[in-house]
């Protein structure tokens, strides 16, 4: 019989690298809790967050000796491979007896490997909710794991089995909500969420899942699927939120808010209506060529702070060449009008196989257009396996390990380090930008874009109406990667021009 689960999401401890203040409440697990619990009201389950930590691995070891978990589940990102190792390990050690599961980005791209290294019995593949539920159920009827459950991998005599997929949920009205008396929000004080606001005061939002896009860097790129909550369920969510914590500010975790548009703009029109106190953030799931004026209209009476807007690049062939596909000219329009009103993030890569010198440079001119954008974020590009790059590109078993070993570190290396770049293992005629040209490209962004004086100036009076004094340098520390970043360096930065920023 399974009577106590604990659900744990690793990240970097608490007080690690300065991105590691990026987080936000493990929302996947909370919804697994709640699916599980709509079963089996007897289980009794605790969710340990390894961000909200000093000391995780000591911390987790007391919970398991304390707690006595049946089961463990266990869910990552690629970058924390390492942690995610360290914690399975302190998990094999002080509950030899457990059940360890894991899922999430990470595990359903890299199952084969956590099964061969043993570090879980077993791995969700994709949409947790209905097959850790009934592998909860197996588990507690026979009291071992299951060989042929969809949706997940095991190994049996050595030898990695994948089952069936799982079908995706298609009503996600019929998902328990994701229960938040599992998590303690005074645990996420000095903890920012993406939309760089502290995540003690904040709550998360799901109002759809899946993407119709194609990106080949995406690990959903294969689904191309998307569903939607009703707007009546999203809003009262969030009401019930707001009655039992008192929580304001919400931040949607969507991969794709405003597709159909139709269905975000419902949303927004009950938010006004039934909710005028809270603050909206989207930091992730708006795309910039699907907003149009109503939107924008729309997003401002809801009292949207935040958002972010991934371009990627600016070039038209390479648009096509990875599955993006947006219509530049419509998104750089609105991006000025969404940067002039909210606080917005610009998300752009470089390093895609095809892609010139001239195309990344090209990418670099059109954010420096966009004098009013907050935060532009130029990415170096990462293949992760189990993506469409990743397929296209086919690596060697020598080069796979080389590229796997890249997703384990920094995806934002700081300037004066040399780049980390997957086209120094393949040959020009596959990547022809090398590591070189990236840091030439980073430099130049630097230059043109990130110490922009008309930039700096702008976005510091958009983030005025929103945010203290406090708050915008907290959000330029984290742009900068600065932990010494004061309000006096933001002061200096709004008064000298960009070559005396750039030597400072």
């Amino acid at each position: 019989m399974i009577e106590r689960i604990l659900l744990v999401d690793i990240e970097q401890a608490k007080g690690g690298q300065l991105q590691s203040r990026w987080s936000h409440h493990p929302l996947g697990l909370m919804y697994l809790a709640s699916a599980v619990k709509a079963k089996h009201p007897s289980i009794e389950f605790q969710i340990f967050h390894t961000a909200t930590s000093k000391h995780p691995e000591k911390n987790l070891q007391d919970i398991l000796l304390a707690f006595r978990p049946d089961v463990v589940g266990l869910r990552t990102l690629s970058i924390y491979q390492d942690e995610f190792r360290r914690i399975s390990r302190v998990v094999r050690d002080a509950a030899p007896d457990a059940f360890v599961v894991t899922g999430g980005p990470y595990a359903s791209a890299s199952f084969g490997d956590i099964l061969a290294e043993l570090t879980a019995d077993l791995v969700v593949i994709g949409e947790g909710e209905v097959t850790f539920t009934e592998l909860v159920s197996h588990l507690s009827e026979h009291q071992a794991l299951p060989s042929d459950l969809q949706g997940t991998a095991v190994s049996i005599d050595g030898a990695v089995r994948r089952n069936a997929a799982r079908p995706l949920i298609p009503d996600l009205d019929t998902i328990a909500r994701p229960n938040y008396d599992l998590v303690d929000f005074r645990d996420y004080k000095g903890i920012s969420n993406h939309a760089f606001q502290e995540a003690d005061s904040c709550a998360f939002i799901e109002s759809s899942r899946g993407c119709p896009y194609r990106c080949y860097y995406c690990h959903i790129a294969r689904e191309k699927t998307t569903r939607n909550r009703s707007p009546e369920s999203v809003v009262g969510e969030m009401e019930a939120i707001y009655r039992s914590y008192g929580i304001t500010d919400f931040v949607f975790v969507d991969d794709i808010f405003n597709v159909p548009r139709k269905t975000g703009k419902e949303i927004l029109r009950l938010l006004i209506k039934r909710l005028p106190d809270v603050r909206v953030n989207f930091p992730n799931g708006l795309r910039a060529d699907q907003l149009d004026e109503e939107f924008l209209d729309l997003l401002q009476e809801a009292n949207t702070v935040h958002m972010a807007l991934a371009i990627e690049t600016a070039s038209p062939r390479l648009q096509k060449v990875i599955g993006k596909n947006l219509k530049l000219d419509h998104t750089k329009e609105m991006l000025f009008k969404a940067s002039e009103r909210f606080i917005v993030c610009g998300f752009f890569m470089v390093g895609f196989p095809s892609e010139t010198v001239a195309e990344a440079e090209a990418t670099v001119e059109f954010a420096r257009d966009l004098t009013f954008l907050a935060q532009p974020v130029l990415s170096i590009v990462r293949v992760y396996p189990e993506t469409i790059l990743w397929d296209a590109l086919d690596p060697t078993p020598e080069e796979a390990g080389l590229l796997k070993a890249q997703t384990n570190r920094a995806l934002q290396p700081k300037l004066m380090k040399d780049p980390e770049f997957y086209g120094d293992l393949f040959s020009a005629e596959r990547v022809p930008l090398k590591g070189e040209d990236i840091k030439h490209i980073r430099w130049q962004w630097m230059k043109e874009v990130l110490v922009n004086p008309e930039r700096l100036e702008n976005s510091y009076n958009v983030m005025k109406k929103f945010f203290t004094e406090e708050q915008i340098v907290l959000f330029n520390k984290n742009l900068f990667d600065n932990e010494k970043f004061s309000n006096k360096h933001l002061q200096s930065l709004l008064k000298v021009d960009a070559r005396q920023r750039l030597s400072a």
